[in-house]
């Protein structure tokens, strides 16, 4: 396991590469990114977060609403 490191101002933009996924573990949600980082040559590196039970529920309600919104933003 790596260490991440972020520098500079919040919010942090990580550009994703691939589908993000989601797998359960025992009892918590293991969410993974693959992002961009930066440097040369620039590599795709899985970031994964592992979310309590209570915490993936609370996202599972916020996401759809989220998703609905950025669609109505979307510029055709």
């Amino acid at each position: 396991m790596g260490t991440i490191k972020f520098e500079g101002e919040l919010p942090f933009e990580l550009v994703t590469q691939r589908l993000p996924t989601a797998m359960s573990e025992g009892e918590a949600v293991v969410l993974t990114l693959s992002v961009l980082m930066p440097g040369f040559p620039p590599q795709i590196v899985d970031i994964q977060v592992r979310l309590m039970l209570e915490h993936a529920e609370q996202l599972a309600t916020q996401i759809q609403p989220a998703i609905r919104e950025a669609q109505g933003r979307k510029a055709w």
